[in-house]
C-alpha cells in the first residue's frame, strides 16, 4: 500500500472506492476499518445506489463525473484507488496508473470483461466454452444471418451484449421466429454476441488472485440460470463440499481459465460454468472481481473470505486472511420475487423444520407491498449448516412467501 501518511486525513489512509452501476454489498469498513482509514466512495451516479438495500452502513460519498474523478483523487494526494463495480474496473486500472499506485487488475484486462475475447483466449488454450458468433461489426436483421445463427449455435440460442455483468441484456431464444425477431429488433446495434445454450447444472468457482498465485476459495451450484427473475422465477444457489470431485473439478477448471486470461495482479476471479450430462465443465463467462447476489456472502460462511471484503482488500494491497478449505459451514441463498400487489407474509412454517438457520432480510418493497407493475426483489434468504443445503434450498424456493394484499396502503392489508 501507499505510504500512509499520503492521501489521509487525521492521520488515516484515504481510499476511493469507485461507484457506478454495481453496489456495494458490504461495508466499506468492512474491508477497510473505520479506525485505520478513511473511505470515500466516489460515483457518478445517484449517491442513494451505491449500497445495496439489505447493507446497513453508512458510507461517505462523492458525486462527480467521470471526467472529474482524477482530479478528485490527485486532490487527495496518494490515495488508494479501488473497485468491484463492473463498469468502473478499466477507469480503476487507469486512475492507479495515473496516480503512480501499483497495478492490481489483470494487464489484459478486456479478457475478463468482453465475452468474445474471453471466449477466443479460452478457446484457444483448450479450455471448452459454447459454440459462439460474434455480430461485427453491428446486428444485419437478414434471413442470412438468423440462418447462420440457428447453424452455428443451434437453438435454443442465448444473446448477450459482449461487455455488460449481472445478466444485463441477456435473452435466451427458443426457435428460429424468436431470432429473427431479436435481429430485427436489434438492427444496426453494435456490441452484441450469441452463445450455444449449454444444456447442464450450472455452477460457479471463486479464488482469489496474487500475482500468479491463485487460492481456492469455494465452488457452488445455482438453482438454475440467473434469468426470469422479472417474470417471478426465484434465484438462489448452494456451495458444495470443499473436497467433492465437482468441487475440486470447479477449481482445476477456474485455474486454466487464470491461466488463459491472465493472472498477473491481486483480485478475485468469478468463473461460470455449466456441467453437462457427459460430465464436462463448459465455461461461459468470468470476471476479475467479487460476484454479486450472495455468492461473496456465501465464501465468509464456507471459507472464512467474504469476497467482495477480499477483493477490495487486495487492490489496496491490503493482506487478505488465507481461505479455509478444512471444511466449515455449509451455506445457499435465495432471491425471492414480490409481484405488483403483493407484500411479505412471513417466514414460512416449513423453514422452522429445517436442519439449516434461516436468515432473511426483508426488503422495503417487500416489507410496504409492491404497488408498482413490475416484479422486485423483495427478500433475500442466507442459509447456513453443518450439512449440505441444497435440499433446504429446493424446499425454501417453493414455499409461499408473500401473498396477495386487499390493498397496499397500510399494515392491515397483510396476510400472516
Amino acid at each position: 500500500m501507499a505510504d500512509s501518511s499520503a492521501g489521509s486525513l487525521n492521520g488515516r489512509p484515504r481510499v476511493f472506492v469507485l461507484h457506478s452501476r454495481q453496489p456495494l454489498t458490504t461495508d466499506p469498513a468492512e474491508a477497510f476499518p473505520r479506525d485505520r482509514f478513511e473511505v470515500v466512495v466516489l460515483t457518478d451516479a445517484d449517491p442513494a445506489t451505491v449500497l445495496r438495500e439489505d447493507v446497513a452502513a453508512s458510507v461517505e460519498v462523492v458525486h462527480a463525473g467521470r471526467d472529474a474523478w482524477e482530479a478528485v483523487v490527485r486532490a487527495a494526494g496518494g490515495a488508494q484507488v479501488v473497485s468491484n463495480d463492473e463498469y468502473c474496473l478499466v477507469e480503476c486500472a487507469r486512475l492507479r496508473a495515473a496516480t503512480g499506485l501499483p497495478a492490481r487488475h489483470p494487464a489484459r484486462l478486456d479478457g475478463y470483461r468482453d465475452k468474445v475475447l474471453m471466449k477466443r483466449r479460452l478457446e484457444a488454450a483448450g479450455v471448452p466454452v459454447p459454440r459462439h458468433l460474434t455480430f461485427e461489426p453491428t446486428v444485419t436483421s437478414s434471413r442470412a444471418v438468423a440462418d447462420r445463427v440457428v447453424g452455428t449455435v443451434g437453438l435454443p440460442a442465448v444473446v448477450k451484449p459482449r461487455r455488460e455483468a449481472n445478466s444485463r441484456g441477456v435473452e435466451v431464444l427458443a426457435d428460429a421466429e424468436a431470432v429473427r425477431a431479436w435481429l430485427a429488433r436489434h438492427d444496426g446495434e453494435a456490441g452484441w454476441q450469441v452463445d450455444e445454450f449449454v444444456a447442464g447444472d450450472l455452477g460457479h468457482v471463486n479464488a482469489l488472485v496474487h500475482q500468479g498465485d491463485v487460492r481456492p476459495v469455494q465452488a457452488g451450484r445455482y438453482l438454475g440460470p440467473l434469468l426470469g427473475f422479472e417474470r417471478g422465477r426465484v434465484l438462489g444457489g448452494w456451495t458444495l463440499p470443499a473436497d467433492s470431485p465437482q468441487a475440486m473439478a470447479a477449481h482445476e477448471l477456474n485455474e486454466r481459465v487464470v491461466a488463459a486470461l491472465g493472472s498477473d495482479g491481486d483480485f478475485v476471479v468469478h468463473t461460470e460454468f455449466a456441467t453437462t450430462p457427459d460430465g464436462r465443465l463448459v465455461v461461459l463467462e468470468t470476471a476479475a472481481r467479487a460476484p454479486g447476489a450472495a455468492v461473496s456472502e456465501l465464501a465468509r460462511v464456507h471459507a472464512g473470505t467474504q469476497l467482495e471484503v477480499a477483493h477490495l482488500r487486495l487492490q489496496a494491497g491490503l493482506p487478505v486472511p488465507e481461505p479455509d478449505r478444512s471444511g466449515g459451514l455449509h451455506a445457499g441463498w435465495l432471491w425471492l420475487p414480490v409481484g405488483p400487489g403483493q407484500r411479505w407474509a412471513g417466514v414460512p412454517e416449513v423453514a422452522r423444520a429445517l436442519g439449516s438457520e434461516v436468515e432473511v432480510h426483508v426488503f422495503r418493497v417487500g416489507r410496504d407491498g409492491n404497488a408498482g407493475e413490475d416484479v422486485r426483489l423483495g427478500a433475500a434468504v442466507l442459509l447456513t449448516s453443518a450439512d449440505p443445503v441444497a435440499h433446504d434450498v429446493d424446499v425454501l424456493r417453493r414455499a409461499p412467501w408473500f401473498r396477495t394484499a386487499d390493498a397496499l396502503g397500510g399494515a392491515s392489508a397483510v396476510t400472516r
